[in-house]
């Protein structure tokens, strides 16, 4: 499902709307639920916020580190935030002596990387916990599980326009959506981006997207049914090994910023780098100005930053590069040639 894009277009930014062609393979939605029972809701937050409200007494245990729209549809009363360590592991301690029997326990696949394997024992270890593995940075199904919920957010990763994929443990049913989303509304912006491949017309799209995450609903609304079609005729494989390939090309010159472990098996989200707040924000202006569309996870933690300095100092240091299907070796040296232009 590579695109074709113009040498100098831009890279990197939202998905443009997929035309997957016929799936060779299994696809991105089979791989994701495993013949486990799942809801298909417009996005991660809605999905998220229909479990959280089935269970109104739990309280809500999150990472610091984390995209505050997760939680956008729930009382923040009901949240507690546990720390981050270095590398991105969960630091459970408090939730292990506070958490009681049937509160809600988010781990986050940072990155698409695995949860921490001791995190995943202790999550194993508290059957009374309702676990929520958030995966909407993570493509790879093959990832060890936390034995809960898996929550997927496909618009991060491929070209549709919405949708938040709650994949049910065994004995579980999820919550259902309960009501249609704008379906034109939430795919203006991909199609467009679609019919400018070489970005002519990127101050339009863009303002598109802007305007399409800033009103991403988190009512119980389902996803849309062209976003299911491409999900279900999508193969995963591809998207998968042309990722990890990108990252790696990246990794060959980039390895002394990068914020991930030396070795990495699972595809990332994108190669993420670590630097001073100065020397990112000039590199983020000079690959924008280069149509390079790094990203940063995130501005701003959900937590309050003067009880998390650490995870909070993140938001000013790290940058995402793009590395996923649509771009190959060719723009992968682009992208390292202008980093090492303003970090070496």
């Amino acid at each position: 499902m590579t695109q074709a894009h113009a040498p100098s277009g831009p890279v990197g930014g939202f998905f443009e709307a997929a035309d997957p062609g016929p799936c060779v393979g299994q696809s991105v939605l089979d791989s994701w639920v495993t013949n486990h029972a799942y809801a298909a809701f417009v996005s991660a937050r809605a999905a998220f916020a229909a479990l959280a409200e089935e269970h109104p007494r739990a309280a809500i245990w999150a990472p610091a580190f984390v995209c505050p729209d997760l939680l956008q549809g729930v009382d923040p009363v009901r949240v507690r935030f546990y720390p981050v360590g270095e590398g991105f592991a969960p630091d459970l301690i408090r939730v292990e002596a506070e958490a009681m029997p049937g509160d809600i326990l988010v781990l986050v696949s940072h990155f698409g990387l695995p949860v921490d394997s001791v995190a995943r024992r202790l999550a194993k270890d508290r059957a009374d916990l309702i676990v929520v593995e958030d995966r909407a940075q993570a493509l790879d199904p093959r990832l060890p599980g936390c034995g809960g919920y898996r929550l997927y957010s496909p618009r991060k990763l491929l070209g549709v326009a919405d949708g938040g994929i709650l994949v049910a443990p065994d004995v579980e049913t999820p919550p259902e959506p309960t009501g249609p989303a704008d379906a034109d509304a939430l795919w203006r912006a991909p199609l467009l981006r679609a019919a400018d491949p070489e970005g002519r017309d990127n101050a339009r799209w863009h303002a598109e997207n802007q305007a399409k995450e800033a009103a991403m609903p988190a009512a119980p609304q389902m996803m849309t049914d062209r976003s299911r079609e491409v999900l279900a005729a999508t193969a995963i494989a591809p998207l998968a090994e042309a990722r990890l390939a990108n990252w790696r090309t990246l990794n060959t010159r980039l390895a002394g910023w990068s914020a991930l472990p030396a070795v990495v098996d699972a595809p990332p989200l994108g190669y993420v780098l670590r630097l001073r707040p100065d020397a990112r924000d000039n590199l983020l202006s000079a690959l924008h100005a280069a149509r390079i569309f790094a990203a940063v996870h995130w501005r701003k933690i959900a937590a309050a930053e003067e009880d998390f300095p650490r995870e909070a100092a993140w938001t000013r240091e790290l940058l995402t590069l793009p590395c996923d299907h649509r771009y190959g070796r060719a723009e992968m040296e682009r992208i390292a040639d202008l980093v090492l232009e303003h970090v070496a």
